[in-house]
C-alpha cells in the first residue's frame, strides 16, 4: 500500500485504481474527441466547410456524452472514497490529491 511522505493518511490500493479509472476515463474523452476532430478535418477539408468540420452527427455526440458521463462518474467515485473525504475534513485534500497523482501510472 503506498504512502506518500508527511501525509497523515494512506493512499490504499482502490483509491489509487479510483484515480487510474478517472485518468482513463479522461484519456477517453480526448482521444474520442481529437479522432472525431481528425475524421470531420478529413471529410471537410476545404475552407468554406468550417461549419461541417465543427458540427458532430449525432452518433458522434452520443458517444461523446457516454464517455464525458464515465468520466465524470470516475470522478464522483473518487471524491466520495473515504480517505478523501477524511483528507478534506482535515483540511489536506489537495496534499492527498498531490501524493495520489504521484503515484498514478495511467491506464
Amino acid at each position: 500500500m503506498p504512502t506518500a511522505t508527511a501525509l497523515p493518511l494512506s493512499l490504499p490500493d482502490d483509491l489509487i485504481a479510483l484515480q487510474q479509472q478517472l485518468l482513463c476515463a479522461d484519456r477517453a474523452v480526448g482521444d474520442y474527441a481529437l479522432a472525431v476532430r481528425d475524421r470531420r478535418r478529413a471529410a471537410f477539408p476545404a475552407p468554406h466547410q468550417a461549419v461541417q468540420r465543427c458540427t458532430w452527427e449525432d452518433a458522434e455526440q452520443r458517444e461523446f456524452d457516454r464517455r464525458w458521463a464515465e468520466y465524470e462518474r470516475a470522478g464522483a467515485a473518487l471524491r466520495a472514497h473515504p480517505v478523501l473525504l477524511r483528507a478534506r475534513v482535515l483540511g489536506i485534500e489537495p496534499a492527498v490529491l498531490q501524493a495520489l497523482r504521484r503515484v498514478t501510472t495511467g491506464c
